[in-house]
This record gives C-alpha cells, structure tokens and sequence, in this order.
C-alpha cells in the first residue's frame, strides 16, 4: 500500500515539472530587436552640424586707406637746435634738409609723392625721383638685410619707426640713422589714430601728443637725430582732427605713399616689381615693411631698385623729394 502510493505520488510530481518547462519558454527562444526597434526605444539626441563652406573660400583681406592729394607748401631751414641728451644735434649726425613750412592751414600738410611741393605746369624738364619708404612698427623682420640691399645699391632710403620698435632695436636704429637713411615718427604703438583699423577706440589729443613724445625721444636718445616735421600714420589713417593735432604736435607733414607694395598682403616679389614699377608718376613714395609677413618686400628691392634705375629714377630721402 505505502509502495504504491510512493510510486502515485512520483508521478505526480513528474507531470508538474513537464508542464513547467513546456510553458516557459528560455532566454534563448526570445527574438533578437531590430535594429529598428533599437533606434526606436533609444533615439538619438539632436545635433547640429557646422555649414560646410563654399569651395575657394577665404578670409576677407584689409584694404588701406587711399593717400589722398596734398597741398602746396614752401620750404624753411631746418632747426638743428635742439640738442640730443648726449649733447649732439641733428646736424651733427648726418646733413639735413630744409623742412618745408606749416601752409597756414593749422593741419598736417598731406604729401603723397605723386606731385611735388614745386610742381609747376611744366615739369618735363624736372627730375624723376622714387623714394623707397619702409614701415617698421612689428618685429625687427628683415631689417638688417634691407639696409645691406641698400648699401650695396648706394640708395638712400625713409623708415617709419614706431617707439617700441625703435625700443627693442637699438642697433639697427643706429645703424639706420648713420647709414644717412631718413627717419619720421611712426607713433609708439602704431595704434590707428581714428580707431578705423585695429579695433580700438581712436586716439584722444592726449594719447597722440604722448606717443610722438615718447617715439621722438627714444630715437633722439639713442641717435640724436629729430624726426619732426615728418609723420606717417599707422594703416594711413587719418582725419581733419588729428591731422590739426598733428601740426599742433610739430608734426606739420604727413607723409603718405603713391604705391601700397602689399608685402604685408602676401605679394610675391615678382608682383610687387610689376604693381609699383609701371604706371609711374614724376615723384613716386613706395609703402614697404620690414617684417618678416612682408618677405616680399625685401624679396622685391634689388629687382624694385634696378627697374626704377632702368627708367631713369633717381633714388631719393622723403625730405630730399620734397625740396622746392
């Protein structure tokens, strides 16, 4: 009897279990999601994608001011009174010229190049003249190899010379003045006097008559030489204000360019010589840079020097251009 029920009970037992496993299905029978599903039950945040530029594009380029017409203007001594800290004066260290008067404007006398200061109506008879101009406000660049190119031509040349370049270059602004070349007062920062270029506000009377001090200084310092009257301005900017604060300063020639190089632009030397040794006037004022982002500049001046030479200029100082 208890034999019998043991085997009944085990039987029992045996149908319940075959029922659990045929009712649940294992892991492994469960179907795979899609990748649908996937994309569904876990979507994808959303992202915003950069605009691809446009084929060729590149960054947008600077363009300098155009140097405007200048007056007439007539010529006086030059002062050579005013004596350096060492006890020397301009005309001690190298002959200077004649700098023309203030014209009565109470403004800044604008000098391009492109017609002298004693243009008459026939000037075929007057001499043709190129004044090389080189900025010199950034690094010190290609200076040194600049002013060999010009020795080894005998060419005399004009620098534009901020004080903090003239600062961090004491050699070379020596060397620059008793080589005989030109020097006029380029500011101390090279800070656009109007805030048009370089994203600053403009200069206040202030601002300008302490940077031209402290340039004039310094260059007077290390070589006695006097930059007034000549001024170039940072980026050729300028307006009616400065250009009265400028004459007020002593500062009462503005000196400007017929031919921008554009070495500060990438120009090759081969396009420089092409751009600003054809289409010529009587007086040309060539705008170059001594820094190494105008490799062209420097790249340019032997070829620039023997194209003016073959067309029979005569190479000249801004104050040598400017004499009546």
């Amino acid at each position: 009897m208890t034999r019998v029920f043991s085997l009944s009970l085990l039987v029992l037992l045996g149908t319940l279990l075959a029922a659990c496993s045929a009712g649940a299905p294992s892991a492994a029978s469960q179907p795979s999601p899609t990748p649908a599903q996937l994309a569904a039950a876990n979507p994808a945040p959303n992202v915003a994608l950069a605009p691809t530029p446009p084929p060729g594009a590149v960054p947008p380029t600077k363009t300098p001011v155009p140097p405007k017409p200048s007056p007439t203007a007539t010529a006086q001594p030059a002062d050579d009174a005013a004596a350096a800290s060492d006890g020397t004066t301009a005309g001690d260290v190298m002959s200077r010229l004649p700098a023309p008067t203030p014209d009565g404007s109470g403004m800044s006398l604008l000098y391009s190049g492109d017609h002298a200061l004693s243009e008459t109506d026939d000037d075929s008879t007057l001499p043709l003249q190129v004044a090389l101009t080189f900025d010199a406000g950034a690094d010190t660049g290609y200076a040194a190899e600049i002013l060999d190119v010009l020795a080894d031509h005998g060419v005399k040349a004009s620098f534009g010379m901020t004080g903090q370049w003239a600062e961090n270059n004491p050699d070379l602004v020596k060397r620059i003045v008793d080589e005989g070349q030109m020097v006029f007062n380029h500011t101390w920062t090279h800070k656009s006097l109007t805030g048009v270029n370089g994203g600053l506000p403009p200069m206040t009377q202030e601002e300008l008559l302490e940077e031209l001090e402290s340039t004039e200084a310094i260059v007077k310092e290390l070589t006695g030489y006097e930059m007034k009257p000549y001024f170039r301005p940072p980026y050729g900017d300028y307006d009616a204000q400065t250009l009265r604060w400028l004459a007020d300063a002593g500062y009462h020639v503005t000196v400007m360019w017929t031919c921008d190089s554009y070495g500060w632009d990438g120009w090759s030397a081969d396009k420089i010589v092409g751009y600003c040794a054809t289409n010529l006037a009587r007086n040309e004022v060539i705008l170059m840079h001594v820094g190494l982002s105008a490799a062209g500049d420097y790249e340019a001046l032997p070829d620039l020097i023997q194209s003016f030479a073959d067309q029979g200029y005569a190479f000249v100082t801004v104050e040598e251009m400017i004499q009546p």
